[in-house]
């Protein structure tokens, strides 16, 4: 018997997990102009919504370049997109996609924002002068809204379609080289902006059932399309699907994740199925942890664990997370930062502090207290 042993020297994956803090950021943002752009052509639009959603733009809008820019390894290299032409690359179109999505999407969040950066201005500290500031003098925005609206949504598909296109174009990987990628990939950025601002509408004041009730019924369809279409991947997505399996029986930490991701999907069911014997409260908040965690696993799987196969070579590589800036500390600090953000934002738009003299004030204050007991 002859025994041959193949020797396969490891790499160093190259997209960092600092990609898979811009995919799921980028998600968050054209999910959430989606949602917030959609709500306008509503027969009664929700107010809270539009607010909720242009914060989540906003934050996530601004986090998510960042964090592609440092995963390019060397930042600096940037320019370089925009020195050469190069019609062939995915990435150089993305180049000129991004900042264009940036800007429309800065712009709508802002005239979406401005009604509350106005009432905010009413008060009579720092932060009031500032909001005053931001609104940029006494003007309607409101015949505005509706055609930025639209070329922000036509932007953030640019951005979806480009997010997609620039993993699926990697021919020699098999698991990224399918085209239910790009759909699965925005599908599941849909689910986790419904998420998240199902958490904001508890976390920031204002808290509406409305809101609530009108995301949860948009969070059940999307996320039964998101598992029906992961089932028709898994039974027709080709050489993708057969890679994914390969690496399910080959290697434990793909097998461990594929697991971890089923297992969350298994809860988010369950939440869904018995909804009506939770507290609201826990279903909500449940929901919204569990739904975030899915789509920011989905892309580490994809994106962190398809790295491990070799392009050209034999078995799997071994992948151990630095605790630096290209590991745990990178991840830690873009959340921390979409969070600083959001607190900021949230400051700037919070509703006027209401005064404590009459009787409908103290009406007012109860009810806000009620809405913040949601929490």
């Amino acid at each position: 018997m002859v025994i041959n042993e193949l020797l396969a020297p490891a790499q160093p994956i190259t997209w960092l997990p600092w990609a898979v803090q811009y995919f799921f950021l980028i998600g968050l943002a054209y999910g959430a102009l989606w949602l917030g752009a959609f709500d306008l052509w509503r027969k009664a639009p929700d107010p809270r919504l539009q607010t909720l959603a242009a914060v989540l733009m906003v934050v996530a809008g601004l986090v998510a370049p960042i964090a592609l820019t440092a995963d390019l390894h060397q930042p600096a290299r940037a320019w370089h997109f925009y020195a050469q032409t190069r019609f062939g690359s995915v990435m150089w179109y993305g180049a000129y996609l991004l900042p264009l999505f940036s800007l429309l999407s800065m712009l709508l969040g802002w005239l979406l924002l401005r009604p509350n950066l106005a009432r905010r201005g009413e008060e009579h500290d720092r932060v009031a002068a500032l909001a005053r500031l931001l609104c940029l003098g006494h003007w309607p925005g409101d015949p505005w809204l509706k055609p930025l609206a639209l070329m922000a949504a036509l932007s953030g598909l640019s951005i979806a379609l480009y997010t997609g296109l620039e993993t699926m174009a990697v021919a020699a990987r098999p698991l990224w080289h399918s085209p239910w990628l790009p759909w699965l990939l925005a599908l599941s950025a849909l689910l986790a902006a419904q998420s998240a601002l199902l958490l904001l509408n508890r976390l920031l004041a204002g808290w509406q059932q409305r809101t609530e009730a009108g995301l949860l019924r948009q969070i059940r369809p999307t996320l039964a399309l998101l598992v029906l279409s992961l089932l028709g991947w898994a039974l027709f997505g080709g050489a993708s699907a057969a890679e994914a399996s390969a690496l399910y029986r080959l290697d434990p930490s793909w097998r461990l994740a594929a697991h971890w991701l089923l297992l969350t999907l298994g809860l988010l069911g369950l939440l869904l199925l018995a909804g009506h014997r939770l507290s609201p409260r826990l279903q909500t908040w449940g929901l919204g942890l569990l739904a975030l965690h899915l789509v920011w696993g989905l892309r580490w799987l994809v994106l962190i664990q398809g790295q491990l196969v070799p392009k050209y070579g034999a078995g799997v590589y071994l992948y151990e997370i630095a605790w630096g800036p290209a590991g745990v500390l990178g991840i830690l600090g873009t959340f921390g930062l979409l969070l600083a953000l959001l607190v900021e934002l949230s400051e700037l738009v919070r509703a006027p502090a209401l005064p404590s003299v009459t009787h409908s004030s103290a009406t007012q204050a109860a009810t806000t207290h009620s809405a913040r007991e949601a929490l």
